[in-house]
């Protein structure tokens, strides 16, 4: 696994991996309470009903949109379309708008939840060869959990410090993780496992 040969593999599947957690989507998972709160929703219950219920049915459609466009390219629109959300609920939360904050949140976790929530599992395991696929898999498992716990313990504190520009952090992390994810990541839609790692011997020559 931690053969020279495999190394772009590894570093992109640590970048989908990291991606998928940094983006922030689980601090809108973990305190999306507040923001319905500020919308008028007393009840947390439903906040929270209500972000799940969002987050699962567009990945109904990730198949049929990863077969027509690429998964590739639905991971890089995704978190590029994150960024433009989570600007945009900077924005609703400096302007004290909590109908655009809910609008902006939605659409953050469906755009997660047709991209990058599905796809970065399918893709992570589509760039290793057979021989590695289980023990590098693991792995970025492992270290998709442990940003989830980063991400689940620092966000109180970002948005004590930063208040409504809370979210401004994972802009900067979704802006870096699109740069690197169109260098480092080819596509994997429609091709074997040999072709995918024909086009890394490619890359690395």
């Amino acid at each position: 696994m931690f053969d020279p040969i495999y190394r772009r593999q590894l570093a992109g599947a640590v970048l989908l991996s990291c991606s998928q957690q940094l983006s922030g989507i689980n601090a809108v998972f973990y305190y999306s309470s507040s923001i319905f709160a500020d919308a008028g929703i007393s009840d947390p219950r439903v906040g929270t009903l209500l972000i799940d219920f969002i987050n699962i049915w567009p990945a109904f459609f990730t198949g049929f949109l990863a077969i027509r466009f690429g998964n590739r390219n639905m991971i890089l629109w995704g978190l590029a379309g994150m960024l433009v959300m989570a600007l945009g609920m900077t924005l609703a939360f400096l302007v004290n708008v909590p109908a655009l904050s809910v609008l902006f949140t939605a659409l953050y976790v469906v755009t997660f939840g047709v991209t990058l929530g599905p796809l970065v599992w399918v893709m992570t395991a589509d760039i290793f060869p057979d021989s590695i696929r289980a023990s590098a898999s693991s792995l970025c498992i492992g270290i998709n959990w442990f940003c989830n716990l980063v991400v689940g313990i620092s966000y109180p504190y970002l948005a004590g410090a930063l208040k409504d520009f809370s979210y401004v952090p994972f802009v900067v992390l979704l802006a870096l993780f699109y740069c690197m994810t169109y260098r480092l990541i080819p596509e994997t839609s429609g091709k074997t496992s040999a072709e995918i790692q024909l086009e890394y011997e490619r890359r690395h020559h």
